[in-house]
């Protein structure tokens, strides 16, 4: 088998590992928004009389949607930054775990987490929380105040 052969088939290997890599991204970040959606519907749901109270105390509907829609976005947030922060520690546990068992002749770091990539998935997941928190604020901030009162009770 000639070089330029061996050299085409790690080509291939590499393409179809990176486009495995994307699908699962992709199933990864669907689930994500949909995990989100009904995180806080769930939150809208069991705060329903409490909303209801702020409605008929003369909290408008803007600021119903604005709280919960920046509640959503805030969530994410935090849970992009509590997870970047993570995966930077598993990485480090993790090739130091596999360097320890397997000799690889290799002394930089296998895994890297760049502040770039960070920033992505940051603003990644800002982007997903500003978006699957739309739905539930508009039902939120949809609510009657008499309907919310009583269904909450």
């Amino acid at each position: 088998m000639g070089l330029q052969q061996v050299k085409n088939t790690l080509v291939s290997l590499v393409a179809t590992a990176q486009t495995m890599i994307a699908a699962v991204a992709l199933i990864a970040v669907i689930v994500a928004f949909i995990g989100v959606i009904n995180t806080i519907l769930m939150s809208v749901h069991e705060r329903t009389s409490e909303i209801g109270i702020m409605k008929a105390l003369g909290a408008r509907r803007e600021s119903i949607f604005q709280l919960i829609w920046l509640e959503t976005v805030m969530i994410c947030l935090a849970g992009a930054i509590l997870g970047s922060i993570l995966a930077v520690i598993g990485s480090d546990v993790v090739e130091r775990a596999i360097k320890s068992v397997a000799d690889m002749g290799v002394s930089r770091s296998i895994v890297q987490i760049t502040p770039a990539v960070i920033d992505y998935a940051v603003l990644g997941a800002v982007i997903l929380g500003f978006f699957a928190g739309l739905y539930p604020a508009w039902r939120a901030s949809s609510m009657r105040p008499v309907e919310a009162i009583s269904k909450g009770n």
